[in-house]
């Protein structure tokens, strides 16, 4: 699969589109409120599940060492820093979704796919501190790649720094389970792999826990089910936000779920139950907790869309040739092909 300098134009100006949004809507008008929220996890007085998301405001107070000779106020230094964090977060999910889809499908359903993603961005955003929902679709971007390209060997690094940003980190293990199963290599030398994944998610996951000390929390099970099931909350908010968001793409993949292979196959039944610890577990208006879902239904959903099936060949996922990888091509080839 070659993509042209045009496409990786498209992925810069999706990636300045969404991380603007992001900016605009969460960042800049909740910084004094952000800055407070960051001070609780620092000093340890942040409310789980919170106090244990710690990449997120970690990486930008790194970022805010170098930053901070340039003389900036504590609200700029805030929004620049984790502006550049956004910034790189959304490109580097344009870049590696477009690599993803490349695997899979022609040059243009590629395009296809990149537009749907961005077309959910705007409504996935909510709250005030959610720029972490953003490092969880790049993490299972990553993952995803790894497993086509049976690179997984990396896979418990990743594994490591996102159970350091989210709890549904676990799904990303699913997904490996799920994967080694449909191509028929679930008891093969990528076993120890996998069972590495999961002991490296629990000894993060708890890690993190002890360390900073258990203690409870009021987004409990109950609470959520009773956000999730309040009338007023499902008129005014969930119901209209995943008609438009959600459920077309859920149509679209049932239309194609027949010709599908087996990876995405069980990889899309498994989104119901990723739905169910979604809707025990969190606020279902906010979608952004729902976007690596998006992952796999975008793929599905092009199938039927573009006429263009993922290729199988003895029942495992057929990938297009990727030669190399390039950001920027030579000038001598601006305007011809940029292979990656």
């Amino acid at each position: 699969m070659k993509i042209k300098l045009h496409i990786l134009i498209l992925i810069l100006m999706l990636g300045l589109i969404s991380s603007r949004l992001v900016i605009n809507q969460q960042i800049i008008p909740y910084t004094t409120t952000r800055i407070g929220f960051e001070r609780e996890i620092y000093s340890n007085n942040s409310e789980p599940p919170y106090q244990y998301r710690i990449l997120q405001p970690w990486l930008a107070r790194i970022l805010q060492i170098p930053l901070s000779t340039l003389g900036y106020s504590p609200e700029q230094l805030h929004v620049v820093s984790h502006s550049l964090v956004i910034l790189f977060v959304f490109i580097s999910i344009y870049y590696l979704f477009a690599l993803y889809l490349a695997m899979l499908f022609s040059e243009t359903t590629v395009v296809i796919g990149l537009l749907l993603f961005q077309a959910c961005v705007p409504l996935s955003i909510s709250g005030f501190y959610m720029d972490g929902d953003f490092f969880t679709v790049l993490f299972y971007l990553i993952s995803l790649i790894l497993l086509l390209r049976k690179k997984d060997a990396f896979l418990p690094f990743v594994i490591l720094l996102s159970t350091m940003n989210r709890e549904q980190t676990i799904f990303i293990v699913l997904l490996y389970r799920i994967y080694l199963y449909s191509q028929n290599e679930l008891f093969g030398k990528r076993l120890g792999t996998l069972i590495l994944c999961v002991a490296t998610y629990l000894l993060v996951y708890w890690g993190i826990r002890l360390g900073f000390g258990l203690r409870s929390t009021q987004y409990t099970v109950l609470l959520h089910l009773a956000n999730n099931t309040n009338l007023p909350n499902l008129v005014g908010q969930i119901l209209p936000l995943w008609t438009a968001e959600v459920f077309g793409l859920v149509i679209l993949s049932f239309m194609a779920y027949r010709k599908s292979n087996r990876f995405f196959k069980l990889s899309f039944i498994s989104l119901t139950l990723y739905f169910s610890l979604f809707f025990i577990n969190g606020n279902l208006w906010e979608l952004g907790k729902f976007l690596p879902a998006f992952l796999i239904m975008i793929p599905i959903s092009l199938q039927i869309l573009a006429g263009e099936f993922i290729v199988e060949e003895n029942g495992k996922i057929k990938l297009r040739e990727i030669l190399s990888i390039s950001f920027i091509p030579p000038l001598h080839k601006i305007g011809s092909q940029v292979e990656i």
